[in-house]
């Protein structure tokens, strides 16, 4: 017998989850050539930041570029800086889903120009003692 009265919380209801954790969902789609990236050196000198320069010895080919995507820890073997990992690895997932690399380029942050403590310092100049 079943006292929908001793229930301690909602979590409990018998309601389908939706999440989806199989395999199948959570699987990089592999890189492949496009009619605005037809090589891997394309993708690469599209993606800016130098990527094409700093993974020169995966830009042969397909699989090699693929390789990198697939298993992470190459790109941090190669030397690239947690920056230049991260923004690498956006561009491969955004477009291994699909998108064109002139849809989703960003161009990087400017360095500050004045560093300070907010209104104390304008233009570099002391304002406050």
């Amino acid at each position: 017998m079943f006292l929908p009265s001793l229930r301690a919380s909602s979590s409990r209801l018998p309601l389908p989850r939706m999440i989806s954790t199989t395999s199948r969902v959570m699987e990089k789609a592999r890189l492949g050539p496009s009619t605005e990236t037809p090589t891997p050196e394309a993708l690469l000198s599209r993606i800016g930041r130098n990527a094409d320069k700093k993974l020169t010895p995966f830009a042969e080919s397909w699989d090699k570029l693929n390789e990198v995507w697939l298993k992470t820890q190459k790109l941090q073997d190669v030397g690239l800086a947690i920056k230049e990992r991260r923004y690498i690895l956006w561009a491969f997932s955004r477009y291994s889903q699909g998108s064109n690399p002139s849809s989703f380029i960003r161009p990087p942050k400017p360095s500050k120009k004045v560093r300070g403590w907010g209104p104390k310092i304008q233009n570099g100049v002391r304002v406050r003692a």
